[in-house]
């Protein structure tokens, strides 16, 4: 595992990945590009090169999937194997860019059948992994509200399975801890070692409903996470979007005190 270093990043997810808006974005070392199309490829090298910062890309990036959200642990062996397909093909190209890392999903959001039962659909996936790895340093996105697996345990065999690294969302670890009531803090005491970056946003399952990534919430455990993360040596990534933005002001004078 590369030694780890602490650095402040900024995903497009400000601005949704529209082009017309990349200068609007902070000035930072490092960016993470969300979900662009094809035809945006030149300007953002031009952006990236003008500004003299590194990046990672989060996949699909220019590709999309079936459905909105990617499937690598479904049960249905056509959505699995598109997802599968997708992440290759975003491996490929972020690595002939230039890029540092992907960013994937894993497993699938919102699943709520037992796909660890099905030795097939854990074999291909954590199969996939490998492969990608073999092709580009990967981060793995904790995802929210599969029932089979997200506990810090499930993590801590998936990362060391796979010899990938973490990427710690805490909007989905909010959900995730309030849907299946786990200390968050202890879920990153038991993770340290495996997280090489960190997405900053809030959430709840209400306010998720609202807003995609809202910037700022109150809750005493979103100010623990806060709290906890700032020891952390990883990419400190603001990953708020621009459908609500009440409170980011909060957020970016929290990032730069990082």
């Amino acid at each position: 595992m590369k030694k780890k270093m602490k650095r402040k990043c900024i995903s497009t997810s400000l601005i949704r990945a529209n082009k017309e808006l990349i200068y609007t974005l902070p000035y930072a070392k490092h960016y993470e590009l969300t979900f662009f199309k094809s035809e945006d490829i030149e300007i953002i090298q031009r952006f990236l090169n003008e500004r003299n910062s590194t990046f990672g890309i989060h996949a699909p990036f220019i590709f999309r999937y079936k459905e909105i959200h990617p499937n690598p642990t479904s049960l249905n062996d056509e959505l699995r194997d598109d997802t599968f397909k997708k992440n290759i093909e975003c491996a490929h190209l972020a690595k002939n860019m230039g890029a540092q890392y992907i960013v994937i999903h894993y497993p699938n959001a919102m699943q709520k059948e037992d796909w660890r039962a099905e030795k097939k659909v854990v074999d291909s996936s954590t199969k996939h992994l490998t492969e990608l790895r073999e092709i580009i340093d990967i981060r793995i996105e904790n995802v929210y509200f599969n029932d089979s697996f997200h506990s810090a345990e499930d993590f801590s065999w998936l990362l060391k399975e796979s010899n990938a690294t973490l990427c710690l969302d805490i909007g989905h670890l909010l959900l995730d801890s309030e849907q299946y009531e786990f200390d968050v803090v202890k879920f990153i005491d038991t993770l340290e070692e495996y997280i090489s970056e960190v997405h900053i946003y809030y959430a709840d399952i209400e306010t998720y409903q609202k807003c995609h990534h809202a910037p700022w919430g109150d809750s005493k455990e979103f100010l623990r996470l806060l709290d906890r993360i700032r020891y952390l040596d990883c990419d400190f990534t603001i990953e708020a979007s621009n459908d609500c933005k009440s409170g980011l002001e909060k957020l970016f004078e929290y990032w730069e005190g990082l």
